[in-house]
């Protein structure tokens, strides 16, 4: 049987869908890429984070918390756990996230969650939201998967 492949996503509509859901987002279309600010709460207990996403077709979605400006570490942390250099979030694993996705659905969820997992480090001391261990310096410590 042959398959037939998918199309991206047309980055304006990937932005309609992302205001659709949050009406209070930020964003704009040019020179081929989408950038988008939003604002994002995890739990009602939470602070509201404010990030930022850049999409350009054939590139994976790029996530950075900008407020606040610097993310705290856990007391016995040297770096923060689960982001790329340049304190960009991971996500996904690679491969997990496809171009004919919408960002609004997949992207923008996974994001309100690594924020949660992140409040828990602060307080429990290990990264208890899975993934691989590829912190951008000093030791992280990770809990290993039930499932694993």
């Amino acid at each position: 049987m042959v398959s037939i492949p998918t199309r991206a996503v047309n980055l304006t509509r990937q932005l309609v869908a992302i205001t659709t859901v949050l009406p209070d987002a930020e964003g704009a279309v040019r020179g081929g890429e989408l950038t988008c600010t939003v604002r994002l709460q995890p739990s009602p207990a939470s602070r509201t984070y404010t990030v930022r996403l850049t999409y350009r077709h054939g590139l994976r979605p790029k996530v950075t918390v900008i407020d606040p400006p610097v993310l705290e570490l856990h007391s016995d942390a040297e770096a923060l756990p689960h982001v790329y250099p340049g304190d960009e979030l991971c996500l996904y694993y690679p491969g997990e996230w496809k171009h004919h996705m919408l960002l609004a659905t997949t992207i923008l969820p996974w994001t309100t969650e690594w924020l949660l997992h992140y409040e828990l480090w602060l307080i429990i001391g290990y990264w208890a939201g899975g993934g691989d261990t590829h912190a951008t310096g000093g030791a992280v410590h990770y809990r290993p998967n039930r499932g694993a």
